[in-house]
């Protein structure tokens, strides 16, 4: 199962941008040259990321043409009763979205695959 080996790449970036926050979710794009099968993926994300901050975390997967693999997004836990800092407002437990949309999503580095 490859998936184990690209996986473990994938949570290294995932903690990168999680910056120590919670996450509940990731979405990612993989190229179909990679021969991910998602139900393979999603188990060894969970058995990857047990114990880290990504530890339950839902994966969404977006397969497109060729050799991609990059983190498009993930999803972080607030925590209850924080302030948003584009509105002030307190937030509630709810989802925020990290994102490098500069970039288009962080790369997954070739040694990990």
């Amino acid at each position: 199962m490859h998936e184990v080996g690209l996986c473990e790449g994938i949570l290294r970036a995932v903690e990168d941008r999680a910056a120590g926050r919670r996450v509940t979710g990731l979405t990612l794009r993989i190229g179909e040259l990679h021969a991910v099968v998602e139900p393979a993926l999603a188990q060894s994300f969970e058995l990857v990321a047990a114990g880290s901050v990504a530890e339950g975390a839902e994966v969404e997967l977006r397969t497109v043409p060729g050799d991609e693999l990059t983190l498009v997004s993930i999803r972080v836990a607030r925590e209850a009763g924080a302030v948003a800092p584009d509105t002030g407002l307190v937030a509630p437990d709810a989802d925020a979205i990290a994102r490098d949309e500069g970039a288009g999503g962080d790369r997954v580095p070739r040694d990990s695959r």
